[in-house]
Order: C-alpha cells, then sequence, then structure tokens
C-alpha cells in the first residue's frame, strides 16, 4: 500500500489530514481505490470458519477496494459502501459484490476488520445473485445482536477466527 500512496503523490509519512491541510480541499480531490488483498482472505477464512452461515457465498465474486487518500467523512454513519451487479451488468463484471470503504476505517483492529467482512458477508443473498440486503440495524440485527450498537467502531469485539465465538 505504502507503494500505491506513493504513486498518487501521497506522502507515506504523512497523515490524510496532513495532506489536506497542504491547500487542497479533500472534497475535490479524486478518490484513488485499492484493491484490499486482506479484505478478501478474512472473507475466505471466515466462510471456511462459518459453513453454515456463509456456505454459499463464493468469495470469488467478491471484491474490496479501500480509497487511500481519503478519511470517512464525519458525518458518515456507514463503515463500508456494498452493492452487487445482476444481469445484464453483471454480465461484463468479473466480479458480482463490490465492497468500498475508506482507508482509515479499514485500518483499524484486527476484530474490527474482521467483523467488517463478517457484515459484509451477512449481507449477500445467494439464492439472488447480484442482490445486498440494507446496511442498517434493522437488516443488520444480527451484528448488533452479537457485537452490540456501533459495532464497527469498537475496539472489543471478539476475533471471530480465533476460538470459538457464540454467535446467536
Amino acid at each position: 500500500m505504502a507503494a500505491a500512496r506513493s504513486q498518487i503523490g501521497y506522502n507515506v509519512e504523512e497523515s490524510v489530514s496532513d495532506y489536506c491541510l497542504r491547500g487542497t480541499d479533500m472534497a475535490q480531490i479524486k478518490p484513488v481505490w485499492i484493491e484490499s488483498e486482506e479484505f478478501a482472505n478474512f472473507a475466505a477464512k471466515l466462510v471456511e470458519k462459518y459453513p453454515e452461515r456463509f456456505g454459499e457465498v463464493d468469495v470469488d465474486q467478491i471484491i474490496a477496494y479501500c480509497c487511500m487518500n481519503k478519511d470517512r467523512p464525519e458525518g458518515k454513519t456507514k463503515p463500508y459502501e456494498m452493492n452487487g451487479s445482476t444481469p445484464p451488468e453483471s454480465f461484463t463484471n468479473s466480479k458480482t459484490y463490490f465492497v468500498k470503504m475508506f482507508n482509515n476505517v479499514w485500518e483499524q483492529t484486527r476484530t474490527q476488520k474482521l467483523a467488517l467482512v463478517f457484515s459484509a458477508l451477512s449481507r449477500i443473498d445467494p439464492p439472488n445473485p447480484g442482490k445486498v440486503k440494507p446496511l442498517d440495524y434493522s437488516d443488520q440485527e444480527e451484528m448488533v445482536t452479537n457485537f452490540g450498537a456501533n459495532w464497527h467502531d469498537r475496539g472489543d469485539l471478539p476475533d471471530l477466527l480465533s476460538g470459538n465465538v457464540d454467535l446467536r
């Protein structure tokens, strides 16, 4: 990722807020998206660990991108955006599900990353390819029940890959 940041003129030693202070309005900067291989690795491991929940999910159809040169805006409450591709658009896409997040959301603890990936996997409806359930508390009841409100901003989450987590 450091190489990608250097390629976009972003000094690796400099924070996004410092970059903004150099006189550039972040709203006017074109986002730079980098594929997150770590997201894909976590997705595969979660599907393997929880086959009763995600056994029908094809992780090869999911791709996640991090916006490297902008932070999540203050008023934005969702930790990530996700959409699916249905026919006829899906005929020209090699992936079916697209996750987009800001790097400052992704660059948190391992447990927060795993919870975010778990949430994204929970939104996929395998019998309806390309359909994605909304990200709100009524549809994310499982996340709130298991991890509490504002699960995406909390650092006290269990590690979903280590040991046994009692999911309801």
